[in-house]
């Protein structure tokens, strides 16, 4: 298996926007009890998306509010098929796992069809490929103890999950902004900051590895968070000074996907996506992603760059 990052499909502009408006309707229809109503317009948002569709800028987003909502409408063997192909298409595509949301879904799942003998052996493989506690954040602490097998009874385990679910009627997702405590933000502020001085000292291998360590401390999902936004987009930023183009973008990418920050409006993310996508032989899409940088800050912004990504522009767009 390789070790390099898998890079997400992008895909297009209007298409995401598609996929946003009807997940933030899905948050406002859990918000109003009509859950069902919910799972439909996740569904909706899952069925748009182009094969294939378990690696676009959005899949993750997607998958992380179905599985748990089809859960909470006792759809177990739909939800646990979901997940199951997710975690296929993962084991398959030859590229390091560093996503370990799926397992742990698919561990909750387990134990609401109540087999917690398979929800712990999900939860050893969430922990195989490297999660730690805040992987486990937004879901009951016995969860974490099963993974590291400090709880094994499995009658204890059910009574448990019993006693966690008889009180919530649905998951509720996040329809405000996600915020860190003030300890976890102080912490990542300093490692910003520490990245950003070696960067200026042109060692930007070690200013990947300290944002690296800063976007370890963001729990997930990360893009609820408006720190995992400029951590990576330094982090890609890094390998583009590097001409790690595939690393690069993968990081851009996750940039773009932030819920919290619009990253169609940030000059900088568009300029390198752009700029990407080019180095990548992706002409199409370095036209598009160009031509927003274009237009939010206009041919300052690529004075500083290589001038070969504005000749490529001019050559293609009639700029005014």
């Amino acid at each position: 298996m390789k070790n390099d990052i898998r890079v997400a499909m992008s895909i297009p502009n209007e298409l995401e926007n598609e996929v946003f408006d009807l997940m933030d309707g899905a948050s406002e229809l859990l918000d109003e009890g009509r859950i069902e109503a919910s799972l439909e317009k996740i569904r909706l948002a899952w069925g748009k998306l182009p094969e294939s569709r378990y690696n676009t800028s959005v899949s993750h987003m997607v998958l992380s509010e179905l599985i748990p909502v089809l859960n909470a409408t006792g759809k177990y063997e739909e939800a646990l098929q979901e997940v199951k192909d997710w975690i296929l298409d993962l084991e398959t595509c030859g590229y390091k796992i560093y996503h370990t949301t799926p397992y742990v879904l698919q561990g909750e799942t387990l134990l609401f069809l109540g087999k917690p003998d398979l929800a712990k052996e999900a939860f050893y493989q969430a922990i195989k490929y490297g999660a730690t506690k805040r992987d486990f954040s937004d879901k009951p602490a016995f969860y974490f103890d099963m993974a590291k097998k400090k709880l094994n009874d499995n009658e204890e385990i059910l009574n448990l999950f019993q006693k966690e679910t008889a009180s919530l009627p649905f998951p509720v997702l996040r329809t405000e902004p996600a915020e860190l405590s003030e300890e976890l933000t102080e912490r990542i502020e300093v490692l910003s900051e520490q990245g950003s001085d070696l960067f200026e000292e042109e060692k930007f291998r070690e200013a990947i590895d300290v944002w690296s360590e800063a976007l370890a401390l963001v729990p997930g999902p990360q893009n609820l968070y408006g720190e995992s936004f400029w951590l990576e987009t330094s982090i890609g930023d890094g390998y583009f000074m590097l001409n790690e183009f595939e690393q690069s973008q993968a990081h851009f990418l996750n940039a773009k996907g932030n819920i919290e920050t619009n990253a169609y409006e940030n000059p900088f993310v568009m300029l390198r996506l752009g700029e990407l996508f080019f180095e990548l032989n992706a002409f199409s899409d370095a036209q598009e992603f160009l031509l927003r940088a274009y237009m939010l800050e206009g041919e300052e912004l690529f004075e500083t760059e290589e001038e070969k990504y504005f000749n490529f522009l001019k050559e293609n767009v009639k700029l005014d």
